[in-house]
């Protein structure tokens, strides 16, 4: 049974075993469910969170003013005064309150003031994302808090931390604060103090919780265990090489990376579900160099055995098996016309028109079949064209055989160091089913690779890939994140480092910047709003960032965040963001950067594909017509369902992803890897950006 979560550290145990009298004395007519308003330590613990803003801000696409609430930025162009932002909050507090007390009575689940205030405050921020089935905290709720350990609770409050993969600092600590209030009744208390994180890099793995929390001061005792097929698990490493265990004392913030014996990220075929196969042979044990071969094989459908419970492992496959067998792993479909012939003279004839066999040259499919006729019919049932060179066996020097060697569908027999095919010999059952599984996992990881399968897989969709659109050549394993500093360790190419700001950013330290080795920066002209009215803005800060960074010696460019829903507008913008540069230089390019937004009422909803696309090539050929490079921003989720890219091929692109390694298949110049960098002579976080092709 877990630990029950009253049962806290000793500055905490009065107030717990308070708490547990007052629940346990209670007649249960008193905890009948009840409404809430939030209270005045609540309301003053929200606006020390919101902080005041008098004029709008935008965060995360965005944007808000006064204490955190919802706004247009051209319904305030002057600002306003703390009484209208508290007149503002208090209509968008008592929408959160209803939504809280409305969780509370449908779930029949009773609070106290605090823990009341404490999820009004999480909604106030985070909407209503955390009130769905599954997420955890709403499952405690339902179940019942008190089953849960103080940790569990405070896992379950703390994980919502992120702006996309990013964890922000000062989300941590205000969900620290809710999570403490929640468990404890302080509005004023120590939880960014009590607890650190570990946030976790699977390297292409899948771990349970990116971000984990734990008691500081004490050992972590336990750290997440990812997986990763086809991997062994190695540990968790920093970025300083050092190895993260269980027995380490927990600190306020770590970093680490999976280790994996295999190195890099692997694609690999999902996993059979053996929970209702019982083994039927009594001659196939678990011991068995072929048992999961057979087990997978049988388990599916593929082989079975024979009347007496035998497998027969080393019986020869027949030369009308083996066809079968190749010939459906590798994708190809039995007709199922026979026509009074052989039954496998179906998958004769399929191999004869593939050119995998020549005419007459098997007579007899219950003959055995020579391993070289079998390279060579699985290498072009798979579409593999033969290899040449230096061979690894002793015994073939076999251009199919090489093939295959390669995908790792075969790889023969050693002996006294000597590798042996034995082309000339036939192939047993086990052999076979041990070639067959990996014909079936290596269609699997080509289908998932886009090369290959000529399909790109995002979201639950397949993507043709457009074969006039470049690849990226960049190899995801050669990242390495240090910091806030992304580093590519391929010498064909020549990066440097930069960062992209706005008037988020407020005033910049440019000198500071360019002595701690940014060399370029792209600077925001002004944007479009996207309410109705769709005015234009310039950025308040564009000016001075912009003769700031260039007199520090950074390399500049621009960009405009535009929601544009016509061509004519596109260009408007663009002109605004020319007569906006008055004719100054630009080293980098000047970008169109189009964005999504969720708000209700964003102007760009189910705006069309080939719109947004005319809408890009507008923007960008009057920015060329002026003597400026132009560019496009985007990230994964517009590229793939928004844009036609295969009508952009023209413009460079910057692409947005916040990861330690980027997954884009299609070219890109610029990758802005992380929106909560820590630079030098900048207050607060910024987007952090690598380039690969100095401009």
């Amino acid at each position: 049974m877990p630990m029950m979560i009253l049962k806290k550290a000793a500055k905490h145990v009065a107030l717990a075993l308070c708490l547990v009298l007052v629940l346990t004395s209670l007649p249960a007519a008193a905890l009948a469910v009840e409404t809430y308003t939030t209270s005045e330590e609540g309301i003053a613990m929200i606006q020390e969170f919101e902080d005041f803003r008098s004029m709008p801000y935008e965060d995360n696409g965005e944007w808000y003013i006064g204490y955190g609430t919802l706004c247009d930025p051209a319904d305030y162009p002057e600002g306003i005064d703390r009484e209208t932002g508290w007149e503002l909050m208090e209509v968008f507090l008592r929408e959160k309150e209803e939504i809280v007390n409305d969780l509370l009575m449908k779930n029949n689940v009773s609070v106290t003031q605090y823990q009341f205030d404490a999820m009004v405050s999480m909604t106030y921020n985070l909407g209503t994302q955390w009130i769905q089935p599954g997420y955890r905290f709403y499952t405690y709720l339902v179940n019942g808090i008190e089953q849960y350990s103080e940790a569990e609770v405070v896992n379950a409050i703390a994980t919502w931390c992120h702006q996309g993969t990013a964890v922000m600092e000062h989300l941590v600590a205000r969900r620290l604060r809710e999570a403490f209030l929640f468990l404890y009744g302080q509005y004023e208390n120590d939880g960014p103090r009590s607890y650190g994180y570990i946030n976790y890099d699977p390297d292409g793995g899948s771990v349970e919780n990116h971000t984990v929390f734990y008691p500081l001061g004490q050992p972590y005792g336990e750290l997440s265990v990812p997986t990763r097929q086809n991997s062994t698990f190695k540990g968790w490493f920093q970025a300083n090489g050092m190895e993260l265990t269980a027995l380490d004392t927990a600190v306020e913030r770590v970093e680490v990376t999976a280790k994996w014996e295999s190195g890099g990220t692997t694609v690999t075929k999902p996993p059979v579900d053996y929970s209702n196969w019982v083994n039927p042979y009594k001659d196939v044990k678990s011991g068995d160099w072929f048992f999961t071969y057979v087990r997978e094989l049988s388990a599916t459908g593929v082989v079975s055995g024979y009347p007496d419970g035998t497998f027969q492992a080393a019986r020869e496959v027949t030369a009308g098996e083996a066809l079968k067998l190749i010939l459906l792993a590798a994708g190809y479909k039995d007709s199922g016309n026979a026509e009074g012939r052989h039954w496998a003279s179906n998958y004769l004839d399929q191999a004869v028109t593939m050119g995998c066999l020549a005419e007459g040259e098997i007579e007899n499919l219950d003959s055995s079949i020579s391993r070289r006729t079998i390279a060579r019919v699985a290498a072009v049932a798979m579409g593999l064209q033969p290899k040449f060179g230096a061979t690894p066996f002793t015994d073939v020097d076999d251009g199919y055989v090489l093939a295959l060697y390669g995908e790792n569908i075969l790889n023969g027999t050693v002996v006294n160091g000597q590798r042996f095919y034995y082309p000339d010999q036939g192939i047993n059952r086990a052999e076979m089913c041990a070639v067959v599984s990996r014909i079936n996992g290596w269609k699997y990881t080509t289908e998932n690779d886009p090369a290959k399968s000529g399909y790109i897989e995002y979201g639950n969709t397949r993507y043709p890939v457009l074969p006039t659109v470049p690849a990226a050549p960049y190899n995801p394993d050669l990242f390495v994140l240090d910091g806030s500093r992304m580093f590519y360790n391929d010498p064909a190419f020549q990066t440097v480092l930069g960062i992209d700001v706005s008037s988020y950013q407020e005033d910049v330290d440019w000198e500071q910047v360019a002595a701690a080795g940014y060399e370029f920066a792209f600077i925001r002209i002004g944007y479009r709003g996207y309410g109705t009215e769709g005015t234009l803005n310039l950025d308040s800060y564009f000016q001075k960032n912009l003769s700031g960074a260039k007199a520090a010696g950074l390399k500049v460019g621009a960009y405009f965040f535009s929601q544009s829903i016509t061509a004519a507008e596109a260009v408007e913008e663009a002109l605004f963001a020319l007569q906006a540069l008055n004719g100054q230089s630009l080293d980098y390019p000047l970008v169109y950067d189009w964005e999504t937004i969720s708000a209700s009422g964003a102007r760009t909803k189910g705006l069309s594909n080939t719109v947004l696309t005319d809408c890009a090539i507008a923007f960008c050929n009057t920015v060329a017509q002026s003597g400026y490079t132009p560019m496009i921003y985007y990230n994964r989720p517009v590229a793939y369902t928004h844009y036609q890219l295969d009508r952009l091929t023209a413009y460079d692109v910057w692409f947005a992803q916040y990861a330690s390694k980027p997954s884009m298949y299609y070219d890109y110049r610029i990758w802005q890897y992380s929106d909560s960098g820590s630079v030098p002579g900048i207050k607060g976080k910024v987007d952090m950006n690598i380039a690969f092709v100095p401009y």
